[in-house]
């Protein structure tokens, strides 16, 4: 499945950048995120509970940034596994200068889903995807205009 898309943030690329990767404000906004454990810093645990049409599971997984440039760019390749499947990502974020203040930014990647929750179609799990990530970076630009101002 692919994803992509692009988001503008009230803050420069670098405070954007900042939230982006805050452990707390990714916990904060991420939907069904229990619990994100930092064993680095690029290298997180994650415990997740997600519901796609009536099938609901727990899953482990990680979160690896990977050719970070912090300000500009990084790719963030997920795993995770439980009882009714597994889930893998690899997405490319850019984050772009919007001129006025601002940061865009845009992923683009690939995910890919196994198992029982694979079972409920690729075309709801696209619809709920992004319904995910848009709640996920809504979530996060309000997390930035209070990071902007405190």
């Amino acid at each position: 499945m692919q994803l992509e898309g692009t988001k503008a943030f009230p803050t420069d690329p670098q405070t954007t950048y900042n939230v982006l990767t805050n452990p707390e404000m990714i916990q904060r906004a991420m939907p069904g995120l229990k619990e994100l454990t930092a064993k680095s810093e690029t290298f997180y645990e994650a415990k997740m509970e997600v519901g796609v049409a009536g099938i609901k599971g727990s899953y482990d997984g990680t979160l690896e940034m990977l050719d970070v440039h912090p300000g500009e760019h990084y790719r963030l390749a997920v795993h995770g596994e439980g009882p009714m499947g597994f889930m893998e990502a690899d997405v490319k974020v850019e984050l772009r200068d919007n001129g006025n203040g601002g940061t865009d930014v845009h992923y683009e990647g690939d995910a890919k889903v196994g198992g029982t929750v694979a079972g409920v179609g690729q075309r709801v799990l696209g619809g709920v995807a992004k319904l995910i990530i848009n709640q996920f970076f809504n979530a996060l630009v309000k997390e930035a205009k209070a990071a902007a101002n405190p």
